[in-house]
């Protein structure tokens, strides 16, 4: 039998998820529209972002996978999206969302989709185990 391998968190990037909410007021399909369509590109397109993150990714909640997990006796999450942020340091993430920039132009439309009240925020390293590059 061959040793098990523990691979190493990696010290190039760190990664911020972001847990979304979506304003009750505002149905599944336009919170998905909004986020992908505007809020998405505007975001990408602030020059702190392009100077600061190494990645920033939407993970869009589908309930595919709703009745066999809730089958297999897992919760099912009350988010509608992740959001993947990675950037050399939290330092620099945060750079992001204290910006002027930031506060300008992506505050205010957030309130057109997003309970930041539920909205949360989970740091954490990234241990990588399998990756297959398509």
């Amino acid at each position: 039998m061959s040793a098990l391998t523990f691979p190493p968190k990696r010290t190039d990037r760190v990664r911020l998820v972001g847990f979304m909410a979506k304003l009750e007021t505002v149905s599944d399909a336009d919170f998905y529209k909004y986020w992908h369509e505007v809020h998405g590109p505007l975001f990408a397109n602030l020059e702190i972002v392009k100077k600061n993150l190494l990645l920033f990714e939407q993970h869009h909640y589908t309930n595919q996978f709703e009745a066999g997990a809730k089958a297999l006796g897992f919760d099912v999450p009350a988010y509608h999206g992740l959001t993947i942020f990675e950037a050399e340091s939290y330092e620099k993430i945060m750079e992001v969302f204290t910006s002027e920039e930031y506060a300008r132009i992506c505050q205010p439309e957030e309130k057109n989709y997003l309970d930041r009240a539920k909205t949360g925020f989970f740091p954490g390293s990234i241990v990588t185990f399998i990756d297959k590059k398509n």
